[in-house]
Order: C-alpha cells, then structure tokens, then sequence
C-alpha cells in the first residue's frame, strides 16, 4: 500500500543534516504503522500503537497519538507532538542508559581510610594468632609421639 505524502508539512529543515532523503522521496514510515494510524484517524480513536519500527519518519497525520517505540528491551510510549515531525521514532526511544560513577565524599574516604587501617590490623592479629595455633598443634604432636615411644621402651 503505497501512500501520497504532502512534501510541505514536514517542519524539520532538510539542509540541517547532509545525509537526508533525497526531496523527491517521500519520507520513510513503516507500511504497518501507516495502516494502524490511518485505521484510528478514521474511527477517531486514541490508543497506544506498539511498533518496533524505530526507522519510521514522524509525519502530521501521527500526531496527537501515542505510539509506543522499542528500545531493544522494552517500549515506551510516546506522545507525539507538531514539534516531532521529521524526526524518526528511534530518536526519541534511547537504547542506552548512561550510568555515572559514584561522586566520593572527603568524609566517608577519611572513614574508608580508618575501617581498611583496622581492618588490616584485625587481618595482622588473626595471622598471628592463627600462626601460634599451629605452632602449639605441631609441639603437641611432638609431644604425644614422645610419649608413645617412651611407652614402648
């Protein structure tokens, strides 16, 4: 289903990028999701289109929908506005969620500094302690073999 589109509603300037669609094509909207607008601009309903279509140009006959975009894991349902048109669905759907580090407070690193000094400290003594267990294991195995031969004799 092939659909006449007007060239003059689009508001988006075409000079802005050097890579846009020739002026002599239309712009690209996905076949299914033209049939679902035109079918709700007719009954004159408003529901949420689901669309993977991410490609698809936002044309004047998309507004005032909500049409939800997938973002590679989910959809988000988005309202389409007069200033959207010219832009494509996949601009207004990120697909990734930038994550900063964590900001560090000068009072929780001098904290940090305090617990890891005890912490190593604890982590010396337990050493240490573990080290004379096994020095008393090992006299009283000497001493229980002493023992036996003194027996035997």
């Amino acid at each position: 289903m092939t659909r006449s589109l007007n060239k003059n509603p689009l508001t988006r300037s075409l000079n802005k990028n050097p890579l846009t669609r020739s002026l002599n094509k239309n712009p690209f909207v996905a076949n299914h999701l033209l049939r679902k607008i035109d079918k709700l601009n007719t009954k004159k309903k408003k529901e949420i289109i689901v669309t993977w279509s991410r490609a698809s140009t936002i044309i004047p006959i998309m507004i005032g929908h909500t049409i939800a975009i997938h973002n590679g894991r989910e959809h988000l349902p988005i309202y389409i506005r007069s200033r959207m048109t010219g832009h494509k669905l996949g601009e207004f759907a990120p697909t990734l969620n930038f994550q900063e580090h964590e900001k560090k407070d000068k009072k929780s690193q001098k904290k940090d500094k305090k617990s890891q000094k005890n912490d190593r400290q604890s982590q010396k003594n337990d050493r240490k302690s573990q080290k004379n267990d096994r020095q008393s294991q090992k006299n009283d195995r000497k001493s229980q073999k002493n023992d036996r031969k003194s027996r035997r004799r």
